[in-house]
């Protein structure tokens, strides 16, 4: 999620103390830096590189121990303003909360989050979530505090957060089947991420024993006819599994496998004789005609590095590895 519905969840969240949302409120106060606080990890970019930022993003700062020690940070911070009616436990409470909540939200999209020691992610809900804000902006308006308004936005969230899932599955299933049937492989992996953009759309990267595809599943093309709900971008053949083995035992294949888990290795030519280029793919994030994140690798006939670099958000940019 963008660190403003971030920030939005944290304020809804302090609704629920039965408070206004208001910038004299230091529960709601507490509640939004501590619904931002985890993105603190983008100071890695000031001190060090994109290689190094996309390796820790969503790690440690997510992680239960730090929501802890920014919750307390900001509600002690808090705690000796001005703010008499509140005491430092109810806002350490709300503040941990929003802390909690950035967690869970990243937890849900295709990114994932590390709340103890592994990254989880579900990969339901789209950076942006429409249903997300709207609930969130009538949590912060309502003025009424009448439980009803309370109970009414949980049922809605996770009735939403149910429906999403079931609409994963059910993308997942047809495309096991498409695969599957017309294409005829007998190794079908299928991975399927909320689409970039529209909220109604799903992304898939499938893997089988011959070749990676990456598309989309258009849910609503099922109601519409002429429409086509599985709609292939991009194919790419799988010629030498051995040099995909290779690169995930190199530094660089470690370090790229870590936040690209869905990957193609591909041959491209080399301008110097004796010498192996690998292009490795994000498969996940197709943007304007190309993947997000890339990687080089050059090798010799015996398979020892000459160079490797990873070009993180362009093909352009390229940090030796």
């Amino acid at each position: 999620m963008d660190p403003l519905t971030h920030g939005l969840v944290g304020a809804a969240i302090s609704a629920f103390s039965g408070n206004p949302v208001a910038l004299d409120n230091p529960l709601a106060i507490g509640a939004i830096l501590g619904a931002m606080s985890p993105d603190l990890d983008f100071v890695v970019k000031l001190f060090k590189d994109d290689a190094k930022y996309l390796e820790h993003h969503r790690g440690a700062t997510h992680t239960l121990p730090y929501l802890i020690g920014f919750s307390v940070v900001i509600a002690t911070a808090l705690s000796i303003m001005p703010f008499h009616e509140f005491s430092f436990i109810q806002i350490l409470l709300w503040t941990f909360l929003g802390a909690l909540s950035h967690t869970g939200l990243d937890i849900m999209n295709s990114y994932g989050a590390k709340l103890l020691k592994k990254k989880l992610k579900l990969s339901i809900l789209t950076l942006y979530d429409p249903v997300i804000t709207l609930v969130g902006f009538h949590l912060i308006l309502n003025r009424s505090n009448y439980w009803m308004d309370y109970v009414g936005s949980i049922v809605l969230v996770g009735a939403y957060l149910y429906l999403r899932y079931t609409m994963k599955r059910i993308a997942e299933q047809h495309l096991s089947k498409y695969f599957a049937n017309k294409h005829k492989h007998k190794y079908v992996s299928i991975h399927v991420i909320p689409a970039l953009k529209a909220f109604y759309k799903w992304d898939f990267v499938v893997h089988t024993d011959t070749h990676d595809y990456v598309g989309q599943y258009n849910s609503w093309c099922s109601l519409v006819s002429g429409c086509p709900v599985i709609k292939v971008t991009n194919t790419f053949e799988i010629n030498e599994p051995i040099y995909t083995n290779f690169f995930r035992t190199t530094p660089i294949g470690e370090k790229f496998s870590t936040f690209s888990p869905n990957l193609h290795v591909k041959v491209i030519p080399s301008e110097v004789e004796g010498q192996i280029t690998l292009r490795i793919v994000d498969l996940r994030y197709y943007i304007k005609k190309d993947f997000l994140h890339q990687a080089t690798l050059v090798i010799d006939q015996e398979f020892n590095i000459i160079s490797s670099f990873l070009h993180p958000y362009s093909l352009s940019k390229a940090i030796p590895i």
